[in-house]
């Protein structure tokens, strides 16, 4: 009964974290010019389409490594990288500077308090609490695992 109630607490915590982190977007995608807007669309546009991008350029053995469940998502990408093509290596490299370039534009738009709502967000979404409530649904779901395992 114990167990039951901790979960319950935990999906409790987690719904109400979830709930903050949306008010504190909405704070700030309210405060955003029409032109900073269009900056972050671009941004995420830009992602996307790199991204795509890149998986079109992916092989089969890179697929195979990609879709590897007995590997960690490290050692995916440790293994992943080893097999890059020097045309991939570049098309990341780009990739990174186009994204960099748009985030120094958007940069440059804001205004201090602007900018002062996203250091206050960012030290809000990272905080400690946050990595209590993770390190707890870890705890749990390898405790349920195990259960599982067992039963």
């Amino acid at each position: 009964m114990k167990f039951v109630n901790k979960i319950k607490l935990l999906m409790l915590g987690i719904f109400i974290s979830i709930m903050g982190l949306g008010a504190q977007e909405d704070i700030l995608k309210e405060s955003l010019t029409v032109e900073q807007t269009k900056l972050m669309e671009e941004q995420r546009n830009l992602i996307k389409a790199n991204r795509e991008a890149f998986k079109a350029s992916l092989t089969n053995e890179q697929l195979t490594i990609l879709e590897n469940a007995t590997l960690s998502k490290q050692e995916r990408r440790e293994a992943l990288i080893l097999t890059f093509t020097e045309a991939q290596k570049n098309l990341l490299e780009e990739n990174r500077v186009k994204v960099n370039r748009l985030k120094e534009q958007f940069k440059a738009t804001l205004t201090t308090e602007q900018r002062q709502r996203i250091r206050t967000r960012a030290k809000t979404r990272s905080g400690e609490n946050r990595n209590k409530l993770r390190e707890s649904v870890k705890r749990d779901r390898i405790i349920k695992r195990k259960q599982r395992n067992n039963g």
